[in-house]
């Protein structure tokens, strides 16, 4: 198996390798990055010397800025194409900025100007929610943008009144999925594929795109149920909001009806054209004869020390002396600060400790366990983003959610865009679960993909393999020749054993039959509200009602929450760019541009770099673009 892992792994990093070569450059000009990052800082902090007088009374909402799942206090990451912060922002700071505006005296309306979020439906559903709290505070919520896209009218539609731009556009025209199928490609290039997912995993879909040139059946049959789900609550939303029935949005999709912003008038989708200028005094005149004072979102919801820091060359160094400290956290029977621990588990799932884009087995256990042993905190809410990934990490952490509960403490789970595979096997022993209507859950599955890349090298290169072995199957599978069937049947077996393991454990946690959850399971993927109907869930809601649910659990009024694993300092995140941690993969961004696309490869390689054979993840992967 190290042979595969050498062969498949070395091609992909080959490949990443003569990508980053550009990387180099960066280090020749390390004295220009870090003055580009000091000015950056500098000129974050002279706007915000310039911003937030205390006088604002309407707020400005826009979400260009990058989403995540959690925020930190320093609202950028840093761009090495060109020097510059790149801006983003948490979901939790959103929906917090939200809760405090609509308590805020001094704010009295929210004016959206959203075109297009890209982002996953349960985020936009959160965020929607969050807004429509903020109008039942009491307030005015006036949208207004020159272009909507599909993601940015449901969330706009969700104001008293929703304006466009006289010469503007926006799109209603359902929701779609589409995939690419390589079976033509991998012939060409003489490749052998063998698929492991035993007998019970016609779901697990993922290897479809190597065997077929189509959908399965089985395929066709749950991407349809989701697509179903996410529109019945995007189309149900927009309906309600807009006095609308849901046919009438169906209809409004399959005629193209809105092709003109008149058409979006007559329809009733919006209220009126104007131009921004004409905007702002509407928005004048629904402040009662105050003056319009305004303020972006980002500048009214993030932390207001987020500007306070400096960055000098004797912090830098204090910095690149402390990066080799261990940030394990210390477990030992130490007090957290609070009576509920909110940990935070994004991202596919790996052993080891992960980074900002993963779940690391040892990281996140670590979080759990100091939950248990610490004599303050109370209960768990582990908030879960997560497509799945490694089986054993997995485990892994399930273990430690095992051992918080028999230490007599509570857990809930909340569910984010993604809690599947790998991700609702880290949730399935919860006292409660919660999730959207729209999150991605279930899959509950394990499947193994092993390509044989001997034809090709021998095809194209010329390469040819020999060898010689004590045994039959030594070092098989290899990743150069198809395993037999004899060695087929073998790890299917281990492929049939962890999958009753993963359901014989949803059973365990959701008190259900063997029965019920093989119905469901199968690699199958679900909606939240689905999810809710079978049993994989216990309610809809957000990160909130799960906190709310868990200050319930320990008789709690004013709970105090700490929120885990701690995040690390963004200029340490800065030094391991600057040494070559993630340089790397920035440098990609110069010469192949999409760094979707360059996560989704190195996912790849680092799957196959792994000693984890056994994957425990979505069967498919998402993306959500405008």
């Amino acid at each position: 198996m190290n042979f595969i892992k050498n062969i498949a792994s070395s091609t992909i990093g080959s490949i990443i390798g003569m990508l980053i070569a550009g990387t180099i450059l960066i280090f020749i000009f390390v004295g220009a990055l870090v003055s580009g990052v000091f000015g950056a800082i500098s000129e974050l902090e002279e706007a915000e010397s310039e911003v937030y007088s205390g006088e604002a009374n309407v707020i400005v909402m826009n979400l260009d800025s990058k989403i995540v799942e959690r925020g930190g206090d320093v609202p950028f990451s840093l761009n090495f194409a060109s020097l510059t912060p790149d801006p983003q922002i948490g979901l939790d700071q959103i929906l917090d900025g939200l809760n405090r505006a609509s308590s805020d005296d001094k704010i009295k309306g929210l004016y959206l100007n959203v075109s297009g979020v890209a982002v996953s439906p349960a985020t936009l559903e959160d965020i929607r929610g969050g807004i429509e709290q903020f109008r039942e505070s009491g307030k005015w919520v006036i949208a207004w943008s020159e272009t909507m896209s599909q993601s940015g009218y449901y969330l706009n539609s969700v104001a008293d009144e929703v304006y466009l731009h006289p010469a503007g556009g926006m799109t209603l025209l359902g929701l779609r999925a589409q995939s690419m199928f390589y079976p033509g490609l991998i012939e060409k290039l003489g490749i052998d594929v063998t698929v492991l997912r035993g007998p019970n995993n016609k779901y697990k879909s993922a290897v479809e795109p190597l065997l077929r040139k189509n959908y399965s059946e089985s395929n066709k049959e749950q991407l349809n149920a989701l697509l179903g789900e996410f529109w019945s609550t995007i189309s149900s939303s927009i309906a309600e909001s807009r006095g609308l029935s849901t046919s009438d949005i169906d209809a409004i999709a399959e005629d193209i009806g809105v092709r003109l912003p008149v058409d979006a008038i007559e329809l009733g989708l919006i209220d009126a054209v104007f131009y921004e200028d004409e905007l702002e005094a509407l928005l004048e005149r629904s402040l009662d004869s105050l003056e319009l004072e305004t303020i972006s979102f980002g500048e009214y919801a993030l932390p207001e020390n987020m500007f306070g820091m400096s960055m000098s060359e004797d912090n830098l160094a204090e910095l690149v002396s402390t990066l080799s400290a261990d940030e394990t956290l210390d477990s030992d029977n130490e007090e957290l600060g609070g009576d509920i621990a909110v940990i935070y588990a994004v991202g596919a799932i790996e052993s080891g400790e992960g980074d900002a884009t993963t779940i690391g087995s040892v990281t996140t256990a670590a979080a759990i366990k100091a939950a248990r042993l610490a004599p303050d905190v109370k209960a768990v809410v582990l908030r879960v983003n997560s497509p799945g990934g490694s089986a054993l990490a997995s485990d892994v952490i399930w273990r430690e959610t095992i051992l918080l509960k028999e230490a007599g403490k509570k857990l809930v789970v909340s569910m984010g865009d993604l809690a599947a595979s790998g991700g609702y096997y880290i949730s399935c022993a919860a006292d409660k679960i919660y999730a959207n209507a729209t999150t991605i859950t279930g899959s509950i599955g394990v499947f193994g993909v092993i390509p044989n890349l001997g034809g090709m090298y021998e095809k194209h290169l010329g390469v040819a393999f020999d060898e010689i072995a004590t045994h039959s199957h030594a070092g098989k599978p290899d990743g150069v020749f198809s395993m037999s069937k004899f060695e087929i049947d073998a790890y299917n077996e281990v492929i049939i054993g962890i999958y009753s393991d993963f359901t014989s454990k949803v059973a365990q946690g959701r008190n259900l039959s063997a029965t019920q959850v093989e119905e469901v399971a199968r690699g199958r993927v679900w909606s939240g509200n689905d999810a809710l109907e079978i049993g994989l869930v216990d309610e809809i809601g957000n990160l909130s009602a799960a906190i709310e649910y868990a200050q319930g659990l320990i008789n709690s009024s004013d709970p105090t929450l700490i929120y885990l694993p701690e995040i690390r300092d963004p200029f340490e995140v800065l030094i391991d760019d600057l040494t070559g941690v993630h340089a790397g993969f920035d440098a990609l961004g110069l010469v192949a541009g999409n760094n979707t696309t360059l996560l989704e490869i190195i996912s790849v390689k680092r799957m196959l770099e792994s000693n984890d054979m056994y994957q425990a993840r979505l069967p498919f992967s998402l993306l959500f673009n405008e």
